[in-house]
């Protein structure tokens, strides 16, 4: 898998993607202390990714954390997922959701729990980002439903929970600048990606991108974190699916105003996403928006799963 440097390079001049790589590079060197997921879910990553391993054997590995297991099974047996019978154990989880999706909630409660509390700014409310950052997962996830990609629907939910996660690196680690780029956001009717360019040189999208190959998730993980803003910077012809999932999800928590993730700005929707969902139609963004968010807002009621996380002690 490329780098992000070695992305920057495909699809920017040379002059420019060796000035943002630099400035990435530069930034990224002054974080002490790298926030790292707990062992067993780097564990996990790993062994799902190993096509030897088997179901029993990951069960196995969860289940030597007892928290995490029962925040598993927890998410497993609420309406989000919403199956009939009770899931009890690992095991059965594994069997009726899939060793992806047991893969996915974990990383998904532990990033919660991981960057449940830190700084914060009078423009950045952390309890308003994670409205935001799940609402964007469960758009993402419905629409991979509603458009039959259903193979990624559970990648688009933690796609979206993920994709601005660079702006809790930023705020923890980089107060000063991070904050002037959100005054500066919100004093010129900015986008808070463009304020970051300004004042860092470089955006969330690109750290976020970063700490998740450091995390080692996988490539399409980081290619919709990386990308969610611009989905045709890496490949003009064919972006991949997960990154026009985040970027329509996140577009259309914007325009409803779900939580919010740093500036005022409403929904920014590439026209070529907006024209791949209206198929030909001739209607407004604001009439597809109204009608992609159809049954929205009860999978958002279903969430509250995961936003009751943030409360619990453990973990």
């Amino acid at each position: 898998m490329p780098n992000l440097a070695q992305k920057f390079a495909q699809v920017q001049s040379p002059e420019l993607s060796q000035k943002r790589s630099q400035r990435l590079r530069q930034i990224t060197e002054k974080i002490i202390g790298l926030p790292t997921l707990p062992t067993v879910v780097t564990q996990l990553i790993s062994v799902v990714g190993d096509p030897a391993s088997s179901a029993r054997q990951i069960a196995r590995l969860v289940s030597t954390d007892q928290a995490l297991t029962a925040k598993i099974l927890k998410v497993a047996n609420s309406s989000f997922y919403g199956f009939s019978r009770e899931i009890a154990t690992v095991q059965l989880a594994i069997v009726v959701l899939g060793i992806e999706m047991v893969k996915n909630i974990g990383l998904s409660v532990a990033v919660l729990k991981r960057f449940s509390e830190g700084k914060e700014h009078r423009l950045f409310d952390r309890q308003r980002f994670w409205a935001h950052a799940i609402g964007c997962g469960v758009a993402a996830r419905m629409l991979a439903l509603k458009f039959k990609e259903r193979r990624i629907a559970d990648e688009a939910f933690v796609a979206g929970v993920l994709h601005d996660i660079g702006k809790l690196i930023l705020i923890e680690y980089f107060y000063e600048e991070f904050s002037e780029a959100l005054e500066k956001a919100d004093a010129e009717g900015l986008s808070i990606v463009d304020a970051e360019e300004q004042v860092l040189g470089v955006s969330h999208a690109d750290v976020g991108a970063w700490l998740a190959e450091k995390w080692n998730l996988p490539a399409h993980l980081v290619h919709a974190i990386a990308y969610h803003h611009r989905p045709f910077e890496p490949d003009a012809e064919k972006p991949e699916d997960l990154v026009i999932l985040t970027h329509m999800g996140d577009a259309l928590i914007r325009h409803l105003r779900v939580g919010n993730s740093g500036d005022g700005q409403l929904a920014s929707l590439d026209e070529r996403v907006a024209g791949m969902f209206k198929k030909g139609r001739q209607i407004s963004d604001d009439a597809l928006f109204e009608e992609l968010g159809i049954g929205l807002e009860a999978e958002l009621e279903t969430a509250q799963v995961f936003k009751d996380l943030e409360n619990d002690t453990e973990y």
